[in-house]
């Protein structure tokens, strides 16, 4: 079997998705913040964008592949969030595994685990509490700024390495 060319995934899902996008947006009369997660009822317009689940499937190949700064999936996720794909900790609806360190990481969680449609939610606590990054930023002193880590892998990682193919990581550790 032929394997597809590197742009047919990002070119099937503009066609699929994004035209669709945003005549789902216009029949929205709740005023809605950006960054905010979507109601039920816009969750429902835009989960049938997905639908069937093979355009889930094909939007997380792509994620997998191209990762969550794709041009095409950064405006999936700004859809998703009213405008604007937030920083920081999220939740969700899903109820063994309800917060999440990004968006990014939701993402990637419901691809993985194939639960392509669960939903972000509101946090029932402020996000500074859900954050593994609390205690730090507590005991840190004043005058150093904590950092972020998504991964224990990523302190090993400059940002120029992050974005490089696996074979050049591989020999730059070694």
């Amino acid at each position: 079997m032929r394997k597809p060319a590197a742009g047919f995934l990002p070119s099937l899902l503009k066609v699929l998705l994004l035209p669709l996008a945003p005549a789902a947006a216009q029949g929205s009369t709740q005023a809605s913040t950006p960054g905010s997660p979507l109601s039920p009822t816009e969750y429902e317009r835009f989960f049938a964008l997905l639908t069937p689940t093979w355009k889930a499937e094909t939007t997380c190949r792509l994620r997998a592949t191209h990762g969550c700064r794709n041009p095409t999936l950064v405006q999936l996720d700004q859809y998703e969030n009213h405008g604007l794909v937030p920083d920081g900790a999220v939740c969700s609806n899903l109820p063994y595994a309800s917060w999440f360190e990004s968006f990014c990481q939701f993402t990637q969680y419901r691809c993985s685990n194939h639960v392509y449609y669960a939903k972000r939610v509101l946090c029932s606590q402020p996000v500074s509490i859900l954050s593994p990054n609390t205690l730090k930023e507590i005991e840190a002193p004043a005058e150093v700024l904590p950092t972020t880590m998504t991964s224990p892998i990523s302190a090993h990682f400059t940002e120029r390495q992050a974005f490089q193919p696996w074979p050049e990581r591989l020999s730059n550790n070694v």
